[in-house]
């Protein structure tokens, strides 16, 4: 608190000083205002921590991760499956878990770490924010009240925020866990030989919806394709992000599971139950189709879905239902 009001001060007293050439003052309280939050994050991660030691991951059958590009119904899949009355969500968090020797078990594939994972994941997902901070998916935008997947938690569980038994952990922190995991070159056969709790989960929005949505919402900067990518170079970053987790459930069908949004339903939703080793709640399938709502109001130029054509048969030959299923998404 000292440091704040000193800041605070600061500012005050020399609020003046960019007008004789000197660097805007307006930057230091940002700066100062950062540390100030990432030690607050770093107390409230150790305390987090201490208290995780404590909770029962005996139950836990399955931890599952979600990879491919943001804007890609990650969100709207996360939220379904905490719908679930087993699962538990984590909602990103990654700046306070990857790296970290102590709890990033993709780097450091080890049993013990993953059990460290599990019990920190449970903890700061009972809470949060929204933002990449993370926490609980219901503070996430798919929770906000002119959406129904509020109002259809509430209903199956009230206030409650941590199951009373959690059979599988999800973990919604899609492209930025596929970029560590090439960023460090990370062996996926050595990860599941390693911890056979673990799978991988893509959901496929309409790639020509998620392009959309990536540059508008500024996502697309995540690619690493410079300041002002073009519709081109993200979609094809995107196909991109969707051929290699194909790729990789090539080699390991059991431990990825893939869909996409005019496939996904009931009988999908029991399929993914399976693959998670959750039960097939009736409940929990019975609102599925009323949950997966899908916002679809963009509108592509022609000479896009011609491009997008041409690109998805250059990239899925290999796999003519997938290819036929992104294909269908074209005009």
């Amino acid at each position: 608190m000292l440091a704040l009001h000193a800041a605070t001060a600061y500012n005050l007293q020399h609020c003046n000083l960019h007008q004789d050439g000197q660097q805007p003052v307006h930057i230091l309280p940002k700066i100062l205002r950062n540390k100030l939050e990432s030690r607050r994050l770093e107390k409230e991660k150790q305390q987090d921590l201490r208290k995780s030691g404590n909770i029962d991951i005996s139950p836990l059958r399955t931890v599952c991760l979600a990879l491919g590009p943001y804007r890609n119904l990650t969100t709207l899949s996360a939220s379904i499956l905490f719908l679930h009355p087993h699962c538990q969500v984590l909602n990103h968090g990654g700046a306070r878990i990857f790296n970290d020797p102590d709890l990033d078990f993709l780097l450091h594939p080890d049993p013990a770490i993953t059990d460290n994972f599990l019990r920190y994941a449970i903890q700061i997902s009972t809470k949060g924010k929204r933002g990449k901070t993370g926490g609980s998916i219901v503070h996430s935008h798919a929770f906000d009240e002119k959406h129904k997947l509020g109002r259809l938690y509430r209903q199956h569980f009230g206030d409650q925020l941590i199951k009373e038994e959690i059979h599988s952990l999800f973990w919604k922190e899609s492209l930025r866990t596929s970029l560590h995991m090439r960023k460090h070159d990370i062996d996926p056969g050595l990860l599941f030989a390693r911890e056979p709790r673990l799978r991988f989960l893509l959901p496929i929005r309409n790639p020509l919806d998620c392009t959309t949505s990536n540059l508008r919402t500024g996502h697309a900067r995540l690619f690493g394709l410079g300041a002002s990518p073009d519709l081109h170079q993200v979609l094809d970053a995107i196909l991109d992000e969707i051929l290699w987790v194909i790729k990789m459930q090539d080699r390991y069908p059991e431990r990825l599971f893939h869909f996409t949004e005019n496939d996904f339903g009931p009988n999908q939703a029991r399929k993914l139950a399976a693959f998670l080793k959750l039960d097939t709640n009736p409940a929990w399938v019975s609102v599925i189709e009323e949950a997966f709502d899908i916002d679809k109001h963009y509108q592509h130029p022609q000479q896009l879905n011609d491009y997008y054509r041409r690109a998805v048969d250059s990239r899925f030959a290999a796999w003519p239902d997938l290819q036929q299923q992104l294909q269908n998404f074209a005009k």
